[in-house]
């Protein structure tokens, strides 16, 4: 599987605490399924992003953890304007492998009404934008009308495996699975920030799509369609969603809280 969101590089953000949390991250994920993690660090009001650090740590991570798994660098891109002028003076230096593909979180307390025309500036840079955990956004469950007008523009949105499993609340996990309902899910990540509260871990929730939608569902939103976002290609949507089987109970909900 490959990870496109997660906070495994220590002591940049909200994620990792340190560089052996970071090692024992890294190999939680590559035990339970993950080939390709993208580390990708907060650029928001709190966090600064230095891309040679995240770098830096990176090749240090990459040492220590051993073979077995591909780490790559990339940005959890919280919209503002500071951000937004920054990226359009250095196109790729936000995006996943710094090849177009730019995971985009938006502010739980108000959603600019220019949102989108903000977005049309960096495609017209040579961006593609991934809307992170829009499941987990209180204003975007209002609003889900937003998110099917945004998807009909070509942008994507990437939902947290663990919101399917319940495990950030009722009304995350209900508008996660309206969301794969309607053919709205392209990615399925992490958004891994420690060992045990939010694991790197995707082999759950992989297994839940299978079950309840269709392995080939769990296929795209796991590894096809993110090692395309790692790879800077585009994604095929000729055929999306597949066609999906019967839901069934929330099996795997408890088995990830064993």
């Amino acid at each position: 599987m490959v990870d496109i969101h997660s906070h495994v590089l220590p002591g940049i953000d909200d994620g990792s605490k340190s560089m052996d949390e970071t090692v024992e991250m890294i190999r939680m994920a590559r035990a339970h399924g993950t080939t390709i993690l993208v580390a990708s660090p907060h650029a928001d009001t709190q966090y600064t992003y230095d891309a040679a650090r995240v770098e830096e740590l990176l090749a240090e991570a990459r040492a220590l953890a051993g073979p077995g798994i591909q780490l790559v660098r990339g940005c959890d891109f919280h919209l503002m304007f500071d951000n937004i002028e920054a990226a359009l003076r250095e196109p790729m230096k936000y995006t996943i492998n710094q090849k177009g593909y730019l995971l985009m979180e938006l502010s739980d307390i108000t959603i600019f009404p220019n949102t989108g025309s903000l977005w049309t500036q960096l495609e017209d840079a040579g961006m593609k934008i991934i809307l992170t955990h829009p499941e987990r956004n209180p204003l975007l469950r209002q609003r889900l009308e937003l998110v099917q007008e945004w998807v009909a523009q070509g942008r994507y949105m990437q939902v947290t495996g663990q919101s399917l499993l319940g495990l950030f609340g009722k009304k995350a996990e209900e508008f996660a699975k309206q969301l794969l309902d309607l053919g709205l899910v392209h990615f399925i990540a992490s958004d891994a920030h420690d060992l045990r509260g939010r694991p790197p871990r995707l082999d759950v929730a992989f297994h839940w799509i299978c079950e309840n939608y269709s392995p080939r569902l769990a296929e795209l939103l796991f590894i096809e369609h993110p090692a395309a976002a790692v790879r800077g290609e585009a994604l095929d949507l000729k055929d999306f969603p597949p066609p999906a089987k019967p839901r069934k109970t929330g099996f795997w909900s408890r088995v990830f809280k064993k």
